[in-house]
């Protein structure tokens, strides 16, 4: 199953909580951004989100018409 990854820009504050998932680098500008926005391992993502002290990072179930 695959999940999707979005940051909030204009909620990340910077502090890097994040980029001890693989999948989180920090831009140039000091917001976080997802390397991938859809991955099918969710432990990492979903630890870097719950990380987040600003709640920027949202991790979903993608969605996939059947």
């Amino acid at each position: 199953m695959a999940f999707r990854v979005e940051v909030d820009i204009g909620a990340c504050i910077g502090c890097v909580a994040c980029t001890r998932c693989e999948n989180f680098e920090m831009k140039a500008g000091g917001k976080a951004y997802a390397v991938k926005s859809e991955v099918d391992d969710l432990r990492c993502s979903e630890e870097a989100a719950e990380s987040c002290p600003v709640g920027a990072i949202k991790v979903t179930k993608s969605g996939v018409c059947s």
